[in-house]
This record gives structure tokens, C-alpha cells and sequence, in this order.
């Protein structure tokens, strides 16, 4: 019998192409694969905006998908636009024009997301990587705005960071110092080195890092290398050198000959090849692996795993919440009590389910607030929400949408009794219904911040009963008196009543 099969398109549209992949759901397979070039990435990084001519450069690609859809009658489909596209001051403008010229709703994508995706995109489909990771090492993914390092070690994810280091975006940077200086070489070696440094401070056991993996869709000279090849190319420090020797002393008609490089992308091989090159200076660094993959294979890839949503898998959210711990202990976020807000915050959600109504992604976001709430008492412990808000808004939590990071941002400054409700106003951008998760969520986490009151975790167990429709009874065993607690809780309970409307009332027995 002949399975039917389930087709769905994932566009991305980046600063330099736009990607298209048609797979088959039925049997996990990529059916089509395309890319049109355009030149979004010129006008963003030089002028901050997206000129008309760019416009209709990505309405004709868009236009050709339309006609790909059409001959394979696919109307499950998703299209995405990256970081680079929404960096344009009027990229909402021009998101309104191509939805009303093509019916395509284009959805942001995070530098987050992007990293969550790449990292996706290698465990499912490099075979090596597995083994490369467990010696330790860092994911380099190059697009023409940025890049995204993502650092492992004993095949565990440890962070990931993203600079606006991209080889076009450099270029255009730096295109003015080129024709000033003679020895722009050395001066863009400086602006590099500069850049990496952060990444490089906050990794530990920077000795240790023994790969690089490199993979994107601005590789370079690399990229044509790996077009047909089906599998990782892996390259000793001593074949990079001699590369990078090349490129670095050869002229832009040497590169185009000898690597096959299109001559429009030349001037990115050199920010490219420098990038590289530091990165191996900075670590003790034994094998470069490239690899054709690009975030688009790893947006396809939990297409697979999720039957057409973008849901976040187990390894993903592990990754998310590692990343998440990772900027608590930056700012020395005091364990035993975090993770006793984490343990009884998840617990109220879960036993409250019917209450509050909310699924898998509020848990996450819960969790990643109740990970984060006390990030503020580095700066001062007086309004110390606020200041938990303001750090978290501007730190990358891998895999988060913007949105996504202002809600946890919120619900962790929300946590505190000393935040006024009407505060909530403030999020008027958001919708209704992401403000009413926020509250929600805020009034669950007070009460598990409340019920350790006293930061020496007392509360050994609880037990959640609704016991009228106005009424919630939470009983505590304890090895000590819990009064601090009770009161605590009382407090921070009248925002949950508020919410909710149901009386929290916390009641407990101690068992020596």
C-alpha cells in the first residue's frame, strides 16, 4: 500500500537569501529544497532600512514559492523572517506589503530561536556530532548578520552568545576603514578579536575547548566545498592555516578562481577567515569540522519531530533551562532557595491545572521565571524585581522569542509583594491574553516564594486541595515553626485571590 503523503513548506526569509523546505511528513523526508538570493542584508546593515527594489526582490521569490506550493498543493506552511529583517526600522511596513501582495504572515524569528534551531539542525543530521561534542567544542554559525557561538562540553550545552559579527554586516561596517588604512588586514584582526572577547571571559575551561563546528549560510570559501559533499568535511589546524594563508595574501580574483567563490561575496571571505582564525588562536583547538547545514534544516527538522509545530523537544527545553541557570549563576542567585521556588512553583501549576488552564509553554515560562527571579539582588537587594526585569530583558536565553523573554521577565518581577498590580498596565503592547498569562503565572510563583519565606526551607511537602470555589488550601509539613511564612504567604496571596478568585490560605504541621 502506497502511504499518501503529508506535505508542509518552512520559509526563512534572511538577509541574504530566502529558503525553502517542502517535507513529507509521513515519512520524515525532505522533499524539495530551494534558495533565492536577495539583498536584504546590504540595505539593513548599511541603512537601517529595506528599500523598494529589496521589496520586490523578495516579493518575486516569494511569488516563485507561491507557484512551488501550488504544484505541490501545500497549504500547511509556515514562513519566518530572521533577526536581520526585523533590525530594518520600517520592517514592519514592509511585513504589512508583502502580506497584502502575497498572503504570506511572516513571523519574527529571535537571534534565540535562530541559535535553538542551528544547534537542532547538527544534533539531528551531523553524524560526528555526538562524539565531536563530547571532547568539547563550539558551534560556530555564520550568517551575514551575526554569528552565534554555542559552547559545549562533555557533550553537554553550556551557553550560547551572539555577536553582530556577520561577514556582510562587517563589511559594511568596516567598508570605509578599508579604503583608509593600509593595513586593514590587521585592524579588522583588532575589531574581531575584540568582539569575542566576552564570549571568551565566560568560558570556563577555555583550554579545554578541543572543535570547532562550523556551519551557516556565509561560510565563505567553505560553502562550496561542502555543496557536494553529503557529509561533515573535517579539516586539521594545519589545512585551515594553509587556507587562511591564501586567502588572507591572495587578490579577490585568486579567491574567486581557486575556492569558487561568487565574486559578489567576496568581500565576506576575509571577516570570515579572520573570525576563524581567532577563535582557533583562542583555544587549543585540534580539528575544524564544516557542515552544510543551515537554520533552516533545523526549523524542518522539529517540523518532523512535531508533525508541523515549532514546539520546543525535551533536549531543547533542557537547553533553554540550562541556559537560564547559567545567568542566575552569573549573578550568584542563592541555589537551595531557587530551587525550592522552582520545585513548589511547578508543583501549584501542576495541581492547579484545571484553575488556571495553561499548558507546556506557561510551565516553561513559570520555570524559567522562578529560575531567574532573584537575578536583581546582584545590583541591590531593594526593588530587586525590577532590577531581575531589567537583567533578564537584556540577556539571551537560547531558544526564547522576544516575547517569550518579556514574559519571563515580567513574571519574575511580578513575584514580589511589593509590586503593584495596576504595574501590570505597562504591558499594553502585549495582548490580553499574554498579560492575563503573566498575572497568572506571577500569582502562582508568589506563593511558592512565600512558602520559603524565611530562605531556610522549611516546607518539606505539600498538599493542594481546592476546597470550595473560593477557597484553596495548601498544607505544609515542616521541620520548624513556619509563622514567617504563613504571614508571607497571607500577603502575597491577596494578588492570587485577585487573579483567580480563590482565597489562598496556607495551613502546616511540623514533623520532627
Amino acid at each position: 500500500m502506497v502511504r499518501k503523503q503529508q506535505l508542509y513548506a518552512v520559509i526563512v526569509i534572511g538577509a541574504q537569501n530566502i529558503f525553502m523546505q517542502i517535507v513529507d511528513l509521513a515519512s520524515a523526508q525532505i522533499v524539495e529544497s530551494v534558495r533565492y538570493d536577495i539583498d536584504l542584508g546590504e540595505d539593513v546593515f548599511s541603512e537601517k532600512q529595506i528599500h523598494s527594489q529589496t521589496v520586490n526582490e523578495i516579493y518575486e521569490a516569494l511569488q516563485a514559492i507561491i507557484g512551488l506550493l501550488k504544484d505541490y498543493q501545500i497549504k500547511n506552511y509556515r514562513c519566518y523572517a530572521t533577526h536581520s529583517f526585523h533590525e530594518a526600522e520600517n520592517a514592519e511596513y514592509v511585513r504589512e506589503q508583502l502580506y497584502e501582495r502575497t498572503g504570506f504572515e511572516i513571523h519574527w524569528s529571535s537571534e534565540s530561536q535562530e541559535a535553538l534551531y542551528r544547534n537542532l539542525a547538527t544534533y539531528t543530521y551531523m553524524p560526528d556530532f555526538s562524539d565531536v561534542i563530547e571532547k568539547n567544542a563550539i558551534l560556530l554559525d555564520i550568517s551575514s548578520g551575526s554569528v552565534a557561538l554555542t559552547a559545549y562540553k562533555k557533550g553537554k550545552f553550556m551557553f550560547s552568545k551572539n555577536l553582530k559579527l556577520g561577514p556582510l554586516r562587517v563589511y559594511e561596517v568596516m567598508r570605509d576603514v578599508k579604503d583608509a588604512v593600509p593595513n586593514y588586514v590587521e585592524v579588522l584582526k583588532d575589531y574581531v578579536a575584540s568582539s569575542l572577547v566576552d564570549f571568551i571571559r565566560l568560558l570556563p575551561d577555555a583550554s579545554e575547548i578541543h572543535n570547532v563546528i562550523l556551519m551557516g549560510s556565509a561560510m565563505s570559501v567553505f560553502e562550496p566545498m561542502t555543496e557536494n559533499s553529503a557529509h561533515t568535511l573535517k579539516f586539521s589546524i594545519k589545512e585551515f592555516d594553509a587556507i587562511y594563508s591564501e586567502v588572507v595574501h591572495g587578490n579577490d580574483q585568486f579567491v574567486v578562481k581557486k575556492y569558487n567563490v561568487d565574486r559578489s561575496d567576496v568581500p565576506q571571505v576575509l571577516p570570515v577567515m579572520i573570525l576563524v582564525n581567532q577563535l582557533l588562536k583562542s583555544f587549543d583547538i585540534q580539528t575544524l569540522w564544516v557542515t552544510a547545514l543551515k537554520l533552516i534544516d533545523g526549523m524542518t527538522a522539529s517540523v518532523l519531530q512535531n508533525k508541523q509545530d515549532l514546539d520546543i523537544s525535551l533536549n531543547q527545553k533542557q537547553q533553554i533551562l540550562t541556559s537560564a541557570r547559567n545567568i542566575a549563576k552569573r549573578y550568584h542567585v542563592e541555589e537551595k532557595h531557587q530551587d525550592f521556588v522552582i520545585k513548589y512553583s511547578l508543583q501549584l501549576f501542576d495541581r492547579l491545572k484545571k484553575l488556571h488552564g495553561m499548558g507546556a509553554k506557561e510551565r516553561l515560562i513559570l520555570e524559567l521565571a522562578a529560575v531567574l527571579d532573584d537575578v536583581g539582588s546582584y545590583i541591590n537587594n531593594h526593588n530587586h524585581y525590577a532590577h531581575s526585569d531589567y537583567i533578564i530583558q537584556n540577556s539571551e536565553i537560547i531558544g526564547l522569542s522576544n516575547v517569550d523573554l518579556k514574559m519571563v521577565a515580567a513574571v519574575a518581577r511580578y513575584h514580589s509583594s511589593h509590586t503593584p498590580s495596576s504595574e501590570l498596565k505597562r504591558f499594553r503592547d502585549l495582548p490580553i491574553d499574554q498579560r492575563m498569562i503573566i498575572a497568572k503565572l506571577a500569582a502562582i510563583l508568589r506563593l511558592a516564594d512565600a512558602l520559603d519565606a524565611s530562605r531556610q526551607q522549611k516546607i518539606k511537602a505539600i498538599r493542594v486541595s481546592l476546597k470550595s470555589t473560593t477557597q484553596l488550601v495548601i498544607q505544609a509539613t515542616a521541620n520548624d515553626d513556619i509563622e514567617l511564612e504563613r504571614w508571607i504567604f497571607k500577603k502575597k496571596g491577596e494578588f492570587f485571590e485577585s487573579v483567580f478568585g480563590v482565597q489562598p490560605i496556607l495551613k502546616g504541621r511540623v514533623k520532627l
